[in-house]
This record gives structure tokens, sequence and C-alpha cells, in this order.
């Protein structure tokens, strides 16, 4: 009986060819390739008389035939690969080295969907990370000559965990950059756990202090801030619908989910609250066309979005936007960009009444000499709410700088930001507040990835994040600090 010791890859081939005669493995001479090509002459000329006289078939140890394989395919001698990984498979159908062997015999015949099958299998069975890293890339090629550019992505991401190399991990990612490109199917998919010391924006006075009014209040239960743990999922589909040199069309479509978890001292402090009181979700879809009139100008962008949120778990309010754009490139790696969005909400409790949302964005960014990165935003919004208390204008920046070498291995990423909003027509209860309601937050962040961790092209991060915000209303006087365990792509 055949004893299984594993495969020749293109990685081990020079290894193989470098061994001792003893092992029978196939060189580059002469004498073995006459040699290797006389064996596969008598395999296939045996083989067909193997029912008359199977006693005359040469003895090949295993390892002769697995360098016999090897040399098939090398020299596109595919038949007889074929016959002698089929006769491994007969006797063990886990070897990958015949799956393998099948799956480049059935891609050089065209039978793609039975070499993607077999390539798969090698992928299964494979016995060391050499074997996984080749039968994952061939399985990317073999889905990309298949037009299957999803799975393509897939089995790169495979790869890239399983590369032997810092050399092959740089190859994937570049081949992985491009076939994203062309896949008219983009996801991309965040998730985080954070420990949070206010997860309901609850206030940190037990007072409620209104400048400039002389009654004092009293905030209770989840007026206060609670601890807990936030859980949040955002995941971004977009499909091209139709492409040209100058223009493209996607459907898009988002999903946003966040779940709270509260802590025992939340629990003590606001008895009659649960985590699920604070539960939020967003579903929303439609269209995006981007186009760019000049070859060297900006490339300009329109949507128009629909969708619903949930609050509490129960539906929120209905919403309808419409927004546009520009994008600039700027010789020195700069890039400025602008954003209008106007939305529209109406409340599924309140259907009579709509509010109205409009932002501005202008940001800015560029690549430093040393590889780090600038970028900046700035933003004004103006909400015009159906119950005049909640209108509001406010105005926010954002300044964040990102780290090209890593420390050590840890990637790092900084930020710091700023908003100012204006309630002019604030009230509490029957309370006029006078001059209205104006609320300061400032936060700032430090974004750790570390890059010897990831798996599959993911890497996990670790944000630590300070918010503040004062009000002349104490209400919304409030503090947060949060550590964010999550994952995100490394390219």
């Amino acid at each position: 009986m055949w004893r299984i010791n594993g495969f020749r890859t293109s990685l081990e081939s020079k290894r193989a060819a470098a061994a001792s005669g003893a092992r029978g493995a196939i060189g580059p001479s002469r004498v073995r390739q006459r040699a290797c090509t006389a064996l596969l002459t008598l395999t296939l000329t045996f083989s067909a008389a193997a029912l008359a006289a199977q006693s005359a078939l040469p003895v090949l140890t295993k390892v002769q035939a697995r360098d016999l394989m090897a040399y098939a395919l090398r020299s596109n001698q595919t038949q007889a690969a074929a016959q002698i990984a089929q006769a491994f498979l007969s006797e063990d159908k886990s070897d990958p080295a015949a799956h393998y062997t099948m799956a480049m015999v059935y891609a050089r015949s065209g039978n793609l969907p039975e070499a993607r099958k077999s390539s798969r299998l090698a992928f299964r069975y494979s016995k060391s990370d050499v074997q996984s890293f080749m039968s994952a890339d061939l399985s990317a090629r073999l889905a990309y000559q298949d037009k299957s550019l999803t799975w393509a992505q897939y089995w790169l991401r495979r790869a890239h965990t399983e590369a032997p190399d810092a050399v092959q991990q740089r190859r994937i990612e570049q081949d992985f950059k491009r076939v994203r490109t062309q896949n008219p199917f983009q996801f991309r998919i965040d998730t985080s756990v954070a420990p949070s010391s206010n997860v309901n924006n609850g206030s940190l006075s037990r007072y409620m202090i209104i400048d400039g009014v002389p009654v004092i209040g009293v905030n209770v239960g989840d007026a206060m801030a609670l601890s807990g743990i936030e859980a949040m999922l955002n995941a971004r589909l977009g499909y091209r619908l139709r492409e040209s040199q100058t223009t493209e069309t996607r459907a898009v479509a988002r999903y946003f989910m966040r779940r709270v978890t509260l802590s025992d001292d939340a629990r003590q402090t606001a008895p009659g609250a649960r985590g699920s009181d604070y539960a939020y979700s967003l579903l929303e879809g439609g269209l995006r066309h981007a186009f760019r009139p000049s070859r060297d100008g900006p490339v300009w962008s329109v949507g128009a979005l629909v969708g619903r949120a949930w609050y509490a778990n129960d539906p929120s309010y209905d919403l309808a936007r419409l927004e546009g754009g520009g994008t600039w490139q700027k010789p020195g790696n700069r890039t400025f960009s602008i954003l209008a969005k106007r939305e529209w909400r109406r409340e599924t409790s309140a259907p009579g009444g709509t509010d109205v949302f409009t932002g501005l964005t202008f940001g800015y960014s560029k690549k430093l000499k040393s590889g780090d990165a600038l970028s900046t935003l700035i933003s004004l919004n103006k909400t015009d709410d159906a119950t005049p208390a909640f209108s509001s204008r406010g105005a926010g920046a954002q300044i964040r700088y990102t780290f090209d070498k890593p420390i050590g291995t840890v990637q790092l990423s900084t930020a710091l930001s700023a908003g100012f909003s204006d309630y002019s027509d604030y009230r509490v209860g029957f309370i006029q507040v006078p001059g209205g309601r104006q609320d300061l937050s400032l936060s700032g962040e430090v974004e750790l990835s570390f890059l010897n961790m990831q798996y599959a092209g993911f890497a996990p991060t670790l944000t630590f994040r300070a918010l503040t915000t004062d009000s002349n209303v104490s209400r919304f006087d409030t503090r947060q600090f949060s550590v964010n365990i999550g994952i995100r792509s490394a390219f």
C-alpha cells in the first residue's frame, strides 16, 4: 500500500529537485527527465493493459509517484497527472496533493467548476501552511477566472493568512485591491464592543440647574449617566449597476445596529431601566451616481435614499435623504471634498409632523512626506424640528492624524473633535430657557491597530475615547469614557 507524505508545491519544488537520488526526486538533468518520460509512457501503456496483466505494471514508490505527478503537471502532461492523482484519491479521498493536481488538470481543460471544487478540497485537507497557502491562492485565481469576484476576495484573504512571508502578503494585498476595484459588489462590515461610563447620554449632576432660572429640579433614574456595554454593527453594501469611463451608478444599502447591556450599578441607579430601552437600529437604501465631466476635474456625486429607524425596538421614524458633493485630487497627495445633505424625518407615532435636517461638510486630507496622513473635517448643520424646542443650529470640527510606520507591531491613529449646538427656543416643561440652550462638546480618541494579530486581513483595534459636554442646562452636562474593541480590514 502507498503511504501519503504530502504534496509538492511550486514553493517546494526546489527542495524536491535538490533531494538525493535515493529518494527518486525529479531533477533538472536530461537523464531524469527522460526517465520520467519513459515512466509516464509505461504508465499510460500499462494502464490500458491493466485488466489483462496487472503484474506487468511498473512498480513506483510513493515518493516517486508524487514526483512523477508533479513532473507531469510541469510538463503539461495532464492525462498522466490525472491518472496518478486519481490513483492516490482511490486510496485516500483526503489527499491534498491529488486534489490540488486535479484542480490544475481541470483548470487547464477549461472545466472551472470542477477545478474550483478540487482546489477547495485541497485547502480543506491541507496538512501544512504551505499547502494551505498554495490551495487558497489557486482557489482565488480560479474564482477570478470564473468571474466570481467576491469569492476571489474571500480566497485572497485566506491566502493572506497562510502566506509564507511578507513578499507574498504584499502581493496578495495588491491582488485584493485590484479585484475589489473590479467587483461590482462591495461591502464593508465594522463591529465593536465598548464598555462605557455613559451609555444613555445621561447627566453628571443629580440636580437640574438652568442658568438664569432660580428653580432647581432633580435628575433621577435614567436621566443620570448609566454605565454598561455598547455593541455596534455597521454594514454597508453597494452594487454597481452601470459604469462608463466617466460615470458610475450604484445601488447602496446600510444597516446600523446598537445594543446596550446595563451594568449592575446602572440597574441600581435606574431600577426600571433595561438595556433594550437604548437599542437603536437604522436601515436605509437607495441610489448614488458619480460622474467626472472632465479628465482632470473633480468627481461629483448625487444620491437619494430612504429608510427607517427603530428605538427601543419600536419603529421611531421614517426618513428620506438627498445628498450631493464633490472630491478634488490635487498635487502633493492632497484631497478636498464637500458634501451637502438634506434629510426629512417623520416620526411613526406622529406622522403629521416632519423634521428637516440640513448638513454641509468640508474635508481636507494630505499624505505627508513621512507617509503619515493628516485629515480635517468642518461641518455645519441645522435642524428644523416639528417641536420648536428641539430645533437647533450647530457646527463641528475634527482633526485626525494617522502614523504610517507602526510602533512595534501597533499602528497608531489619534483624533480631536469639537462641536457646538444652539437650541434658541428650548424649554424645560413650561420654563423657557433664557437665551436658549447651548451645548459645547469636546472629544479625543486614540486608536491602536494590532497588525501582528490579523487574520484573513482583518486586524483587531482598541480605541480609547473621552467625551465631555458642557451645557447651560445641567441635564446635558455629560462625561463619557469608553474603550472600544473592534475589528477592521488591514487592506
